[in-house]
């Protein structure tokens, strides 16, 4: 067994330190270990106490296959049964080496011989006995017993010490020590195992096939070992992960409660300039009736005196009374008549209209649908400047200003057709556009390079057109039969750059003429650095100048009447693009190089942002709503046509 002494010697581990892990109890029973049986997983239970869980979880004890209690691996049960599974000698050495432990005293064998008690001091580890301290120094110096290893018995003894006292036996002989290693079994064997079935095998001394063992483990030991590190770190990397995620988390919520706060303080805001604009019309309604009511109970007086006094001289006059009064009664009568009429509530009945179509809750904006427009054909990097949606075919209309065509897509997405030539009168006109809008029943496209207008039946046929002294740019229907575009020319005067109206001759389709004889009515505002593009709203229009980063709300004559530059002095707008607006007049915009699409009331304030970022919109340049009312938005980079649900 010196083999087995070198295999271990190293461990230098104290009994104590064993013993303080619960390594020698049960993990099922939690008490001291029964015949402890290992399984291939390497972890030991008792042998009862495995019988018990097995027939719990797998009655079937013929082909029972069941997960061990502390891994959860899958075991088979051997062809002998449970019984079969080796047992684990080791834990039943170190559970007699804590059982000798737990005596008070030891008492000399030697001494035990001749009828006579000592405590001892000593254990050979040769004898496997306990000796006193007097035959201790005899056992050493006799000749049979000089070469032992005698050793004190302390609290300090190693475990390799201990241990050894007493040797594993052979499972099949009793009593018989295991002296040789079978390398083809791979077990320790006896003589009597050697002679009966591993005769012809190749066996090893215990020492050598130890040392064989022991270097296999050790290279095993430090894999795992390598595994245990790099599991640790990804355990201790979930732990700051979900710290993290914790952390986050916390945040997101504070930061949702304090938006929920927000919100609630805007809308409470916003009740109250509601209530209070309500109850100041109110009041000037209410001061109004009593002013007309206290007039009509003095009218009312006056009636019911002249009535009294006219009935008297029907029914009591005498004829020459009647015919003397007669001509100042009726006289009277027509002074008195009155047109009498309902009160009016103007005022009550507009801002009851205002207050149902007012977007008070606005939910996140849902993509419905993208797709690209770039084509392996075209010359330059798309600039889908203008978007419309044909309101007979709900299909897509894009302008693409550098490479010269209109693309018509369906509401999937899927190109119909793409045109860089347009026919009028027989004759091809090159399609070189910027904005495009819908025109009633027909298109009206602005003409860049051409400075031109065009109107295009369905099938994009010019129907009209009219040249311009200036680049086109935007393009927008107003009431009245007219048009208005804005012109630029991208210069450092920018001489040219302006807003102008259009009026149409024939005001009720199908075939609108630009009335060419008219155009440039009146030239309504020059001011403008970069006028991009122009929205038509109820009795006033909206123009977005791209080098002030600005929106101009003016009136008809061109008189400003609101600006908007953004949320507020820390969220400017940054390249304001196309518009369009919604069911209540509220002004969407493109704000480019913040990626987002702003919701602007017709007085220039902030209501909201439709569509940002975060929601997958990038750098937006033309905007328009199809007819379920979605938001149709072109991208400058992406060249990408996007569809967000609006509410």
């Amino acid at each position: 067994m010196k083999g087995f002494k070198m295999a271990t010697s190293e461990l230098g581990s104290s009994l104590k330190e064993i013993l303080t892990q619960d390594f020698l109890c049960c993990q099922i029973c939690m008490d001291e270990f029964d015949t402890p049986k290992m399984l291939p997983c390497l972890h030991s239970y008792c042998l009862k106490c495995l019988s018990q869980y097995v027939k719990q979880t797998a009655p079937d004890l013929a082909d029972a296959v069941f997960l061990c209690p502390t891994c959860r691996q899958e075991i088979q049960t051997p062809p002998g049964g449970l019984e079969s599974f080796p047992t684990n000698f080791f834990i039943v050495s170190l559970l007699d080496v804590m059982r000798s432990q737990k005596d008070a005293t030891k008492k000399c064998d030697t001494c035990l011989l001749d009828s006579t008690e000592s405590e001892a001091s000593s254990i050979c580890l040769d004898c496997n006995n306990y000796i006193c301290k007097k035959c201790s120094e005899f056992h050493c110096k006799t000749k049979l017993t000089v070469n032992h290893q005698v050793v004190q018995l302390t609290d300090d003894v190693s475990i390799t010490v201990l241990k050894s006292k007493k040797e594993p036996t052979c499972q099949k002989h009793e009593n018989k020590n295991l002296e040789l290693f079978c390398i083809q079994c791979e077990t320790p064997v006896c003589m009597k195992c050697i002679a009966q079935d591993h005769n012809k095998h190749e066996l090893s001394e215990m020492e050598t096939a130890a040392v064989e063992r022991k270097e296999k483990i050790t290279s095993g030991l430090d894999g795992l070992k390598e595994d245990v590190e790099e599991l640790d770190k990804r355990l201790t990397s979930a732990v700051d992960t979900m710290d993290m995620i914790k952390e986050r988390k916390e945040k997101i919520i504070q930061a949702l409660e304090a938006t929920e706060e927000k919100l609630k303080e805007e809308i409470h805001n916003q009740r109250l300039e509601i209530q209070q604009d309500f109850e100041t019309k109110c009041k000037a309604e209410e001061k109004q009736i009593l002013a007309e009511k206290d007039t009509d109970e003095c009218k009312l007086g006056i009636l019911q005196s002249t009535l009294d006094f006219a009935g008297k001289i029907v029914a009591h006059g005498k004829d020459v009374e009647i015919l003397q009064l007669h001509k100042q009664i009726s006289h009277r009568f027509g002074e008195l008549i009155l047109g009498v009429g309902r009160y009016h509530l103007t005022n009550i009945v507009q801002l009851n209209a205002m207050l149902l179509g007012f977007p008070l809750f606005l939910k996140r904006p849902q993509l419905l649908l993208e797709f690209n427009t770039k084509t392996e054909n075209d010359i330059n990097q798309p600039w889908l400047s203008g978007v419309a949606v044909s309101p007979s075919t709900r299909n897509i209309i894009v302008a693409d200003h550098t490479n010269g065509k209109l693309m018509l897509y369906n509401n999937q997405g899927i190109l119909i057709k793409s045109l860089k030539q347009l026919w009028h009168n027989m004759q091809p006109m090159t399609v070189k556009p910027f904005d495009v809008a819908i025109l009633g029943k027909h298109i009206a496209l602005a003409q860049y390079a051409d400075k031109q207008i065009l109107i295009l039946d369905n099938d994009f046929k010019v129907q009209s057109y009219c040249t311009t002294a200036y680049n086109c740019t935007g393009i927008t229907p107003l009431q009245n039969a007219e048009i208005m575009i804005t012109t630029t020319v991208r210069t450092i005067w920018n001489k040219g750059n302006g807003i102008y109206k259009f009026n149409l001759i024939n005001k009720n389709p199908p075939t609108p003429v630009l009335d060419t004889e008219t155009s440039f009515k009146h030239t309504l505002w020059t001011e403008v650095e970069m006028p991009d593009y122009v929205l038509g709203l109820n009795n006033s229009f909206v123009v977005s100048d791209s080098s002030k980063d600005i929106l101009h709300i003016c009136d008809m004559e061109g008189n400003i009447l609101h600006t908007y530059e953004g949320k507020d002095e820390d969220d400017p707008l940054s390249e304001p693009q196309g518009m369009c607006k919604d069911n209540h007049d509220n002004i969407i915009v493109a704000d480019r190089d913040n990626d987002r699409i702003h919701l602007v009331s017709q007085k220039g304030d902030f209501i909201a942002y439709l569509v940002t970022k975060e929601d997958g919109l990038e750098m937006p340049c033309a905007v328009t709503l199809n007819l379920d009312g979605d938001l149709v938005v072109t991208e400058y980079n992406s060249h990408k046509v996007k569809v967000f649900k609006y509410q």
